[in-house]
């Protein structure tokens, strides 16, 4: 089983560095100081379960292993399924890639100018496939909360508002990795 993480990370990487220069060349998004990387994708139910980080985005990534079984019962593309983690209800959107297959994603970061560097990009990553395999109600989900926030805080700038605790069923999938808080007053989201 762990051969097959392997195969999907390097085939989601292929793929997408395959992406960022015949699709992504020129946009503006891009952030030149991070490249193409996956981690874990190990089995998680009928899936691979990683993080896909890329110079325009973070995802959350759930990849079936058995992709005919999926595509015979899938929902259409773009279409968003809610799916049970031990963290919690995540909401993703399936895609497709030719020559892949079928994929769900769940937007972390996008774009990703938050991160200055790859190294503190993949921390954050490691850190969020850690957290969405927590349950928040074992007790050593407190300790990894603490660690992932000290990674996060000392890696991505503050917040430039005025910041409110909200339960965690109220925080976005951004807030949730920046320590289960949202903004006061909402920003505009481009």
């Amino acid at each position: 089983m762990e051969d097959q993480g392997i195969r999907i990370r390097d085939r989601l990487e292929v793929l997408f560095r395959q992406i960022e220069v015949e699709r992504m060349d020129g946009v503006p998004i891009l952030n030149p100081s991070l490249r193409v990387a996956a981690f874990g994708f190990e089995p998680w139910q009928d899936h691979a379960l990683g993080v896909l980080l890329t110079p325009w985005f973070m995802n959350l990534v759930l990849v079936p292993l058995d992709q005919e079984r999926f595509a015979t019962s899938a929902p259409g593309v773009g279409e968003k399924v809610q799916i049970a983690l031990p963290a919690g209800q995540v909401e993703f959107i399936v895609g497709h890639e030719p020559g892949f297959g079928h994929s769900l994603s769940c937007s972390l970061f996008s774009p990703v100018f938050e991160f200055a560097d790859q190294d503190a990009a993949e921390e954050c990553a490691k850190a969020a496939l850690v957290e969405v395999l927590t349950d928040p109600r074992d007790e050593t989900a407190q300790d990894a909360d603490a660690d992932f926030r000290a990674v996060r805080e000392a890696r991505l700038p503050e917040p430039e508002v005025e910041q409110t605790k909200r339960t965690p069923s109220d925080v976005s999938r951004r807030d949730f990795l920046r320590g289960g808080t949202v903004e006061a007053e909402p920003r505009a989201r481009a």
